[in-house]
Protein backbone atom coordinates (compact mmCIF):
# COMPACT_ATOMS: atom_id res chain seq x y z
CA UNK A 1 0.00 0.00 0.00
CA UNK A 2 1.38 3.36 -0.79
CA UNK A 3 1.70 5.77 1.99
CA UNK A 4 0.25 8.83 2.14
CA UNK A 5 2.29 11.62 1.73
CA UNK A 6 2.08 14.47 3.68
CA UNK A 7 3.09 18.23 3.08
CA UNK A 8 3.72 20.18 6.35
CA UNK A 9 1.31 22.64 7.00
CA UNK A 10 3.64 25.92 5.99
CA UNK A 11 3.20 24.57 2.72
CA UNK A 12 -0.70 25.88 2.71
CA UNK A 13 0.67 29.57 1.39
CA UNK A 14 2.41 28.59 -0.77
CA UNK A 15 -0.17 26.10 -2.54
CA UNK A 16 -1.54 29.32 -3.65
CA UNK A 17 1.41 29.86 -7.01
CA UNK A 18 0.84 25.98 -7.85
CA UNK A 19 -1.08 24.89 -10.65
CA UNK A 20 -4.46 24.23 -9.49
CA UNK A 21 -5.93 20.95 -9.86
CA UNK A 22 -9.90 21.40 -10.72
CA UNK A 23 -9.29 19.72 -14.24
CA UNK A 24 -7.63 16.88 -12.73
CA UNK A 25 -10.14 13.63 -12.88
CA UNK A 26 -9.60 10.07 -11.32
CA UNK A 27 -7.54 7.14 -12.74
CA UNK A 28 -5.31 4.37 -11.62
CA UNK A 29 -1.98 3.32 -11.56
CA UNK A 30 -1.02 -0.47 -12.20
CA UNK A 31 2.90 -1.84 -11.85
CA UNK A 32 4.77 -4.32 -10.62
CA UNK A 33 7.95 -4.48 -8.80
CA UNK A 34 11.23 -6.66 -9.99
CA UNK A 35 10.49 -9.07 -7.65
CA UNK A 36 7.27 -9.75 -9.07
CA UNK A 37 4.78 -8.03 -6.77
CA UNK A 38 1.98 -6.15 -7.82
CA UNK A 39 -0.06 -3.08 -6.68
CA UNK A 40 -2.54 -1.05 -8.13
CA UNK A 41 -2.89 2.67 -6.40
CA UNK A 42 -5.09 5.75 -7.34
CA UNK A 43 -3.30 8.27 -10.12
CA UNK A 44 -4.61 11.66 -11.88
CA UNK A 45 -5.26 11.78 -15.17
CA UNK A 46 -4.36 16.43 -15.69
CA UNK A 47 -4.04 18.06 -19.09
CA UNK A 48 -4.00 14.22 -20.90
CA UNK A 49 -0.72 13.42 -18.36
CA UNK A 50 -1.56 10.95 -15.57
CA UNK A 51 0.08 11.86 -12.32
CA UNK A 52 0.52 9.90 -9.51
CA UNK A 53 1.70 10.21 -5.58
CA UNK A 54 5.34 11.08 -4.83
CA UNK A 55 4.88 8.59 -2.22
CA UNK A 56 5.18 5.79 -4.45
CA UNK A 57 9.10 6.98 -4.31
CA UNK A 58 9.31 6.41 0.24
CA UNK A 59 7.44 3.21 -1.00
CA UNK A 60 10.79 1.97 -2.99
CA UNK A 61 12.78 2.96 -0.36
CA UNK A 62 13.91 6.79 -0.84
CA UNK A 63 13.71 9.22 2.19
CA UNK A 64 12.19 12.90 1.13
CA UNK A 65 13.14 15.94 2.56
CA UNK A 66 12.25 19.23 1.89
CA UNK A 67 13.54 22.47 1.38
CA UNK A 68 12.83 25.65 3.77
CA UNK A 69 10.65 27.18 1.58
CA UNK A 70 8.48 23.90 1.20
CA UNK A 71 8.35 24.37 -2.94
CA UNK A 72 11.26 21.83 -3.45
CA UNK A 73 11.07 18.03 -2.68
CA UNK A 74 14.01 15.37 -2.87
CA UNK A 75 13.71 12.00 -2.34
CA UNK A 76 17.26 9.81 -1.58
CA UNK A 77 18.26 6.65 -1.21
CA UNK A 78 21.38 4.51 -1.84
CA UNK A 79 22.33 5.11 -5.37
CA UNK A 80 19.37 6.92 -6.23
CA UNK A 81 18.93 10.71 -5.77
CA UNK A 82 15.38 12.91 -7.57
CA UNK A 83 14.58 15.80 -7.09
CA UNK A 84 11.56 18.06 -7.69
CA UNK A 85 9.62 21.86 -7.94
CA UNK A 86 6.17 22.53 -7.01
CA UNK A 87 5.55 24.01 -10.71
CA UNK A 88 8.56 23.67 -12.66
CA UNK A 89 8.43 20.95 -15.45
CA UNK A 90 12.34 20.26 -15.07
CA UNK A 91 13.66 18.21 -12.00
CA UNK A 92 16.65 16.34 -11.09
CA UNK A 93 17.61 12.67 -11.60
CA UNK A 94 21.00 11.27 -10.16
CA UNK A 95 22.19 14.50 -10.85
CA UNK A 96 21.11 15.34 -13.94
CA UNK A 97 18.74 18.06 -15.12
CA UNK A 98 15.92 16.35 -16.74
CA UNK A 99 12.12 17.14 -18.15
CA UNK A 100 9.32 15.72 -15.70
CA UNK A 101 7.07 15.69 -18.82
CA UNK A 102 4.64 17.41 -16.91
CA UNK A 103 4.23 19.62 -13.76
CA UNK A 104 4.03 18.93 -10.14
CA UNK A 105 1.34 19.46 -7.89
CA UNK A 106 -0.14 18.99 -4.84
CA UNK A 107 -3.81 17.83 -4.25
CA UNK A 108 -5.46 17.23 -1.09
CA UNK A 109 -1.92 17.28 0.82
CA UNK A 110 -0.10 14.61 -1.57
CA UNK A 111 1.95 15.66 -3.88
CA UNK A 112 1.95 14.78 -7.34
CA UNK A 113 4.35 13.73 -10.25
CA UNK A 114 4.58 12.53 -13.85
CA UNK A 115 3.44 9.06 -13.71
CA UNK A 116 6.17 8.25 -16.27
CA UNK A 117 9.03 9.90 -14.86
CA UNK A 118 8.22 8.19 -11.50
CA UNK A 119 8.16 5.34 -13.23
CA UNK A 120 11.40 6.11 -15.30
CA UNK A 121 13.02 7.32 -11.96
CA UNK A 122 12.94 3.74 -10.41
CA UNK A 123 14.15 1.65 -13.25
CA UNK A 124 10.81 0.85 -14.31
CA UNK A 125 9.65 0.91 -17.80
CA UNK A 126 5.38 1.94 -19.27
CA UNK A 127 3.74 -0.97 -20.87
CA UNK A 128 0.46 0.76 -21.44
CA UNK A 129 -2.40 3.02 -21.06
CA UNK A 130 -5.96 1.78 -21.62
CA UNK A 131 -8.39 5.24 -22.02
CA UNK A 132 -11.44 3.05 -21.13
CA UNK A 133 -10.47 2.39 -17.47
CA UNK A 134 -7.84 5.38 -16.88
CA UNK A 135 -5.21 3.08 -15.63
CA UNK A 136 -1.51 3.71 -16.41
CA UNK A 137 0.34 0.35 -15.73
CA UNK A 138 4.21 -0.10 -15.86
CA UNK A 139 6.73 -2.60 -14.69
CA UNK A 140 9.67 -3.88 -13.47
CA UNK A 141 10.37 -1.25 -10.63
CA UNK A 142 13.22 -1.03 -8.10
CA UNK A 143 13.79 -0.81 -4.31
CA UNK A 144 16.67 1.45 -3.56
CA UNK A 145 16.48 0.50 0.14
CA UNK A 146 19.19 1.11 2.42
CA UNK A 147 20.30 1.95 5.99
CA UNK A 148 22.97 3.19 7.57
CA UNK A 149 24.88 4.78 10.43
CA UNK A 150 28.20 7.45 11.06
CA UNK A 151 30.96 6.20 13.44
CA UNK A 152 34.40 7.48 13.53
CA UNK A 153 33.40 10.16 10.49
CA UNK A 154 32.75 7.33 8.40
CA UNK A 155 29.15 7.02 6.91
CA UNK A 156 28.63 3.05 6.71
CA UNK A 157 25.69 1.90 5.06
CA UNK A 158 23.72 -1.43 3.42
CA UNK A 159 22.09 -1.92 0.50
CA UNK A 160 19.13 -4.15 2.00
CA UNK A 161 18.37 -5.51 -1.34
CA UNK A 162 21.89 -7.04 -2.31
CA UNK A 163 22.94 -7.40 2.18
CA UNK A 164 26.44 -5.47 0.39
CA UNK A 165 27.93 -3.02 3.38
CA UNK A 166 29.59 -0.13 2.22
CA UNK A 167 32.05 2.29 4.01
CA UNK A 168 32.63 6.19 2.67
CA UNK A 169 35.25 8.53 4.00
CA UNK A 170 34.26 12.00 4.15
CA UNK A 171 36.02 12.50 0.84
CA UNK A 172 35.74 9.21 -0.66
CA UNK A 173 33.76 7.02 -2.42
CA UNK A 174 31.57 4.06 -1.45
CA UNK A 175 33.73 1.03 -0.73
CA UNK A 176 32.94 -2.41 -0.66
CA UNK A 177 33.33 -3.75 3.01
CA UNK A 178 31.46 -6.81 3.06
CA UNK A 179 29.01 -9.09 1.92
CA UNK A 180 26.53 -9.63 4.90
CA UNK A 181 24.94 -12.67 2.44
CA UNK A 182 21.75 -12.28 2.33
CA UNK A 183 18.77 -9.39 2.25
CA UNK A 184 17.66 -7.31 5.21
CA UNK A 185 13.88 -6.01 5.77
CA UNK A 186 12.86 -3.69 8.05
CA UNK A 187 14.37 -2.39 11.27
CA UNK A 188 17.83 -2.65 10.67
CA UNK A 189 20.26 -0.82 13.10
CA UNK A 190 23.66 -0.62 13.66
CA UNK A 191 26.33 -0.31 17.37
CA UNK A 192 29.86 0.03 17.05
CA UNK A 193 32.10 -1.30 19.57
CA UNK A 194 35.74 0.14 20.28
CA UNK A 195 38.15 -2.72 21.60
CA UNK A 196 41.24 -2.08 23.70
CA UNK A 197 43.31 -3.52 21.35
CA UNK A 198 42.22 -1.43 18.65
CA UNK A 199 39.55 -3.79 16.72
CA UNK A 200 36.41 -2.48 16.10
CA UNK A 201 33.38 -4.96 16.59
CA UNK A 202 30.30 -4.00 14.33
CA UNK A 203 26.77 -5.53 14.64
CA UNK A 204 23.93 -4.90 12.03
CA UNK A 205 20.55 -6.39 13.35
CA UNK A 206 17.56 -6.25 11.23
CA UNK A 207 14.08 -7.37 13.33
CA UNK A 208 11.65 -8.12 10.44
CA UNK A 209 8.37 -9.76 9.40
CA UNK A 210 4.75 -9.82 11.07
CA UNK A 211 4.82 -8.72 13.69
CA UNK A 212 8.48 -8.57 13.70
CA UNK A 213 9.31 -12.23 14.75
CA UNK A 214 12.60 -12.86 12.68
CA UNK A 215 15.76 -11.61 14.39
CA UNK A 216 18.90 -11.58 12.75
CA UNK A 217 22.32 -10.55 13.71
CA UNK A 218 25.64 -9.57 11.41
CA UNK A 219 28.57 -9.54 13.34
CA UNK A 220 31.74 -8.14 11.96
CA UNK A 221 35.58 -7.86 13.13
CA UNK A 222 37.22 -4.94 12.04
CA UNK A 223 41.09 -3.96 11.69
CA UNK A 224 42.59 -1.06 10.21
CA UNK A 225 39.11 -0.95 8.57
CA UNK A 226 39.07 -4.70 7.08
CA UNK A 227 37.00 -7.28 7.51
CA UNK A 228 39.28 -9.80 9.72
CA UNK A 229 36.42 -12.21 11.13
CA UNK A 230 32.66 -11.63 10.47
CA UNK A 231 29.22 -14.10 10.76
CA UNK A 232 25.55 -14.27 10.97
CA UNK A 233 22.89 -16.05 13.17
CA UNK A 234 19.15 -15.66 12.93
CA UNK A 235 16.04 -15.94 15.89
CA UNK A 236 13.04 -16.78 15.90
CA UNK A 237 10.30 -15.00 18.27
CA UNK A 238 13.62 -14.68 20.36
CA UNK A 239 15.18 -11.10 20.91
CA UNK A 240 18.14 -11.70 23.79
CA UNK A 241 21.33 -10.25 22.60
CA UNK A 242 24.35 -12.19 22.58
CA UNK A 243 27.56 -11.14 24.53
CA UNK A 244 30.39 -9.51 22.56
CA UNK A 245 33.24 -9.64 24.31
CA UNK A 246 34.71 -10.67 28.11
CA UNK A 247 37.76 -9.61 29.30
CA UNK A 248 40.05 -9.37 26.45
CA UNK A 249 38.44 -12.18 24.31
CA UNK A 250 35.72 -11.28 21.78
CA UNK A 251 32.91 -13.28 20.73
CA UNK A 252 31.14 -14.12 17.11
CA UNK A 253 28.17 -16.90 16.97
CA UNK A 254 25.97 -18.24 13.93
CA UNK A 255 24.34 -19.54 16.79
CA UNK A 256 25.59 -23.27 16.54
CA UNK A 257 29.45 -22.66 16.81
CA UNK A 258 30.97 -20.05 19.11
CA UNK A 259 34.31 -18.74 18.26
CA UNK A 260 36.45 -17.30 20.71
CA UNK A 261 38.52 -14.45 19.11
CA UNK A 262 41.65 -12.36 20.29
CA UNK A 263 41.57 -8.90 20.86
CA UNK A 264 44.20 -7.18 18.57
CA UNK A 265 44.95 -9.83 16.32
CA UNK A 266 42.14 -11.14 15.76
CA UNK A 267 43.23 -14.53 15.85
CA UNK A 268 40.70 -17.49 16.66
CA UNK A 269 41.92 -19.32 19.93
CA UNK A 270 39.07 -21.71 20.76
CA UNK A 271 35.65 -23.12 18.87
CA UNK A 272 33.06 -24.15 21.00
CA UNK A 273 30.06 -26.52 20.09
CA UNK A 274 27.01 -24.64 21.10
CA UNK A 275 24.36 -27.86 20.17
CA UNK A 276 26.87 -29.96 21.51
CA UNK A 277 27.07 -28.39 24.80
CA UNK A 278 23.25 -27.58 25.13
CA UNK A 279 22.20 -31.23 24.27
CA UNK A 280 19.68 -29.48 21.44
CA UNK A 281 19.68 -29.47 18.00
CA UNK A 282 18.55 -25.59 17.76
CA UNK A 283 20.65 -22.23 17.79
CA UNK A 284 21.42 -20.92 20.80
CA UNK A 285 22.02 -17.38 22.10
CA UNK A 286 25.22 -16.69 24.02
CA UNK A 287 23.76 -14.57 27.24
CA UNK A 288 27.08 -14.49 29.75
CA UNK A 289 30.61 -15.72 29.58
CA UNK A 290 33.51 -15.99 31.58
CA UNK A 291 36.83 -18.48 31.90
CA UNK A 292 34.66 -20.29 34.03
CA UNK A 293 31.22 -20.28 32.69
CA UNK A 294 28.71 -20.06 30.14
CA UNK A 295 25.28 -18.92 29.54
CA UNK A 296 23.53 -20.52 27.13
CA UNK A 297 19.91 -19.92 25.75
CA UNK A 298 18.15 -22.39 22.90
CA UNK A 299 16.38 -20.63 20.61
CA UNK A 300 13.11 -22.61 20.39
CA UNK A 301 12.68 -23.94 24.40
CA UNK A 302 14.15 -20.97 25.72
CA UNK A 303 15.83 -22.02 29.23
CA UNK A 304 18.80 -20.22 30.04
CA UNK A 305 21.22 -22.66 30.72
CA UNK A 306 24.71 -22.55 32.12
CA UNK A 307 27.67 -24.16 31.17
CA UNK A 308 30.83 -24.83 33.92
CA UNK A 309 33.43 -24.93 31.10
CA UNK A 310 36.04 -26.75 33.29
CA UNK A 311 33.76 -29.82 34.24
CA UNK A 312 31.13 -29.27 31.20
CA UNK A 313 28.38 -29.51 33.79
CA UNK A 314 24.83 -28.02 32.89
CA UNK A 315 22.39 -26.46 35.42
CA UNK A 316 18.97 -25.00 34.19
CA UNK A 317 18.83 -21.87 35.63
CA UNK A 318 15.48 -21.41 36.23
CA UNK A 319 14.75 -24.67 38.29
CA UNK A 320 17.67 -23.51 40.40
CA UNK A 321 16.24 -19.70 40.99
CA UNK A 322 12.58 -19.57 40.49
CA UNK A 323 9.73 -20.58 42.77
CA UNK A 324 7.86 -23.68 41.74
CA UNK A 325 4.75 -21.24 40.26
CA UNK A 326 7.42 -19.67 38.00
CA UNK A 327 9.05 -22.73 37.18
CA UNK A 328 5.57 -24.13 35.87
CA UNK A 329 4.84 -20.46 33.82
CA UNK A 330 8.65 -20.97 32.57
CA UNK A 331 7.79 -24.52 31.37
CA UNK A 332 4.25 -23.70 29.54
CA UNK A 333 4.07 -20.37 28.75
CA UNK A 334 4.42 -19.26 25.29
CA UNK A 335 3.63 -15.59 24.75
CA UNK A 336 5.83 -13.68 23.60
CA UNK A 337 7.89 -16.36 23.47
CA UNK A 338 8.48 -19.92 25.51
CA UNK A 339 10.91 -20.30 28.18
CA UNK A 340 12.13 -18.40 31.31
CA UNK A 341 12.80 -14.69 31.19
CA UNK A 342 16.05 -14.54 33.51
CA UNK A 343 18.16 -11.85 32.30
CA UNK A 344 22.18 -12.02 33.57
CA UNK A 345 23.17 -8.61 35.48
CA UNK A 346 26.73 -9.40 36.05
CA UNK A 347 29.15 -10.95 37.99
CA UNK A 348 30.39 -10.55 41.80
CA UNK A 349 32.73 -12.61 43.13
CA UNK A 350 31.29 -16.29 42.55
CA UNK A 351 28.14 -15.24 42.44
CA UNK A 352 25.90 -14.44 38.73
CA UNK A 353 23.32 -12.24 39.34
CA UNK A 354 19.71 -12.21 37.31
CA UNK A 355 16.65 -10.39 37.61
CA UNK A 356 13.46 -12.01 36.33
CA UNK A 357 11.87 -9.84 33.22
CA UNK A 358 8.36 -11.43 33.46
CA UNK A 359 7.95 -10.48 37.05
CA UNK A 360 9.67 -6.97 37.19
CA UNK A 361 9.34 -7.25 40.93
CA UNK A 362 13.08 -5.59 41.47
CA UNK A 363 14.41 -8.72 43.33
CA UNK A 364 18.10 -9.91 42.08
CA UNK A 365 18.33 -13.91 41.71
CA UNK A 366 21.77 -15.11 42.50
CA UNK A 367 23.55 -17.80 41.89
CA UNK A 368 26.72 -18.96 43.39
CA UNK A 369 29.72 -21.17 41.10
CA UNK A 370 32.11 -23.54 42.37
CA UNK A 371 34.58 -22.14 44.19
CA UNK A 372 37.84 -22.35 42.39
Amino acid sequence: MVKKWLVAPMLAASLLMAPMTNAASSAYFKYTLENGGQVTSPALLKNGITYVSAGLWESSGLQATWDKAHQKAQFLGWNKKVGVRIGSAKGVLDGTIVDLGGIPFVHEEQLYVPARFLVHSLGGTTVSWNAAQNLYIAQGLKVFSSAGATYGGKQYTVDKKTGNLYVTDPSGEPRLLAKLGSELYDMVQFDFKKTQKGLLYLTITDVYGEPHINNKWYTLILKDGMVIRQDSVKYWMRYGENVKMYGNTLLLTDGKKLRLIEDGTGKVTSVIDLVKLGGEADTYLVEGMDDDFLLIRPNQKGLLLLIERKTGKQTLLYQKLLDPEQQKYAETNDLPFYGDNLKFIKREGNALLFTNEYVRDGKIYKYLLPEK
